[in-house]
């Protein structure tokens, strides 16, 4: 009888367990492949933006320039170290975990990138506030009912990303904004099952039929 009283316990732990493995990390990675420079920007793609959903309303924001680039310190209204629209989100939105204290969160309002967006200015940007040279930026962005799909094209680019180049390839010195059109990747790792597979509900009967005799061997001793 004492073994009994164990078993929903058991049966409750078990499918947590199995329910846990099912989480999943939502990614999407973008290229900066459209040209938008003035006086530069021959090397693309000029890196990458990965968005990954961290928990509900959470995505965690990678921008990754190649070693050709730096993001530039330009302290105008036309240019922004990196800008993006979201849609669906009417709550603020903040920044946590930023990697690099060179970079601010400007917040919400109206930034052009020049080329860029230029009849839709983006709704968020970050400043790049030094002359020194930087390839990535990363932050956590929240907000009520954030996901990866809310953030969206603006007139024809997802982000906008400004930058300066850093050897002959690039061009020294040269600046200009790239965006991305498009995705190039995504991925659910692992993806979720709808239901528990098949080997996962052998495991789990396999697993109770042990722990049932584990705790009928105690209660018996």
């Amino acid at each position: 009888m004492q073994a009994r009283k164990f078993l929903p316990y058991l049966v409750a732990a078990s499918f947590f367990a199995v329910a846990s493995s099912a989480a999943y990390a939502d990614s999407i990675t973008f290229s900066l492949t459209d040209n938008a420079c003035s006086s530069g920007c021959f090397v693309l793609p000029a890196g990458t933006v990965t968005l990954t959903q961290d928990g509900t309303g959470e995505v965690e924001v990678t921008v990754a320039l190649t070693s050709d680039y730096s993001f530039r310190d330009a302290p105008d209204k036309n240019h922004h170290a990196f800008a993006f629209d979201l849609s669906g989100i009417t709550g603020p939105v903040t920044v946590t975990n930023l990697n690099d204290s060179n970079f601010s969160f400007d917040g919400k309002g109206s930034y052009k990138d020049a080329g860029l967006s230029s009849n839709n200015p983006f709704e968020y940007a970050f400043e790049y506030n030094t002359k020194t040279s930087d390839q990535t930026l990363s932050f956590d962005l929240k907000a009520t009912g954030l996901l990866t799909s809310s953030f969206v094209i603006n007139d024809g680019d997802f982000f906008g990303v400004d930058v300066t180049g850093l050897d002959a390839a690039a061009g020294v010195g040269l600046t200009g904004n790239i965006g991305a059109k498009a995705a190039e990747t995504h991925q659910d790792n692992p993806p979720p099952p709808a239901v528990p597979e098949p080997g996962s509900v052998a495991l789990l009967g396999t697993g109770l039929i042990g722990l049932a005799g584990v705790v009928r061997r105690r209660v018996a001793a």
